[in-house]
Formats: C-alpha cells, sequence, structure tokens
C-alpha cells in the first residue's frame, strides 16, 4: 500500500455531493400559495360536491409542480382541505431535478394542533390518553397548556 503524502492529504476533499458549483447554488423555496396561483374559499362555503372538485384540482395543480399531497387520500375531504389551507404558506424547496417529488404528509411533530389529530394512529401512539382530551380542546384552543388546564383546577 501507497500513503498519500502530507500535500496530497492537505487539499480540500471532494466527495460526490460536492462539486465546483455546490457553493454558488442556493437553495430556492416556495410555497403551495405561489404554486396553486389562486384564491381558495374557506370550507365551511363549499358544498361536498364543490369540495371534492377542487381537491382534485389543486392535487393535479400540484403534482404538475412535483409535489405530491399524500394526506388528501387518506382523510375525509373536509379535513384534508383544511390541511391545504393550513399549508398554504409552509416553505418548500425547489429542486431543479425533474425526478425529485416533494411529499407533504401534513405532519409538523405538533400533534396538539394538527388538523388530521383525530385520523391520526401515531398521534393516538404518542399522546396515549390524552389523545381524546387534544381531540377534544383541539377546535377551541390547541394548546398544551390548555390540554392541561382541567388537571390544574381538579
Amino acid at each position: 500500500m501507497k500513503r498519500h503524502s502530507d500535500k496530497d492529504l492537505s487539499h480540500a476533499a471532494f466527495d460526490w455531493t460536492c462539486g465546483p458549483d455546490s457553493e454558488s447554488a442556493t437553495p430556492s423555496f416556495t410555497t403551495l400559495r405561489q404554486m396553486l396561483l389562486r384564491e381558495l374559499p374557506e370550507a365551511d362555503g363549499l358544498k361536498e360536491t364543490e369540495l371534492l372538485g377542487l381537491l382534485n384540482a389543486i392535487e393535479i395543480e400540484l403534482m404538475q409542480h412535483h409535489v405530491k399531497v399524500d394526506f388528501l387520500d387518506t382523510l375525509p375531504a373536509r379535513v384534508a382541505y383544511r390541511g391545504v389551507l393550513q399549508m398554504l404558506d409552509t416553505p418548500l424547496e425547489l429542486s431543479e431535478s425533474a425526478y425529485r417529488i416533494v411529499h407533504l404528509d401534513g405532519c409538523d411533530s405538533a400533534c396538539e394542533s394538527c388538523f388530521q389529530l383525530a385520523h391520526c394512529p401515531v398521534a393516538r401512539e404518542i399522546l396515549g390518553g390524552e389523545w381524546r382530551l387534544a381531540v377534544e380542546q383541539a377546535g377551541i384552543n390547541p394548546s398544551w397548556s390548555a390540554l392541561f388546564a382541567r388537571e390544574d383546577e381538579e
């Protein structure tokens, strides 16, 4: 085996992720709102058929931007639509690759304020016995302080 010289070892190391342009390329971000370029109405004002049609249109439009909203088919339509509304301003990294798909599952690890709390088996596991209380309180004030306010009163 031949040992590399100290001169060879002093050069900056490059691997497959680095290259001459890697430092100059800064990530670009966008949001669902910028991708959709439309005003979305509140969920309460939509009939069920209108809601389903709008969700399908949103899904197709986002797929054209290489964004897959994974929760659309697993939640009731009104809950899924509220999730889209909640995520409109979430930053999404843009990619130059035509093969990269951004998957949005709607989870930001804040179970107590999540739009899919009542339908999430992970939240049930994490919150344990407090899950039902979290679902009850989520519509009123989805903060942990509100969730445990009842315990303080007792």
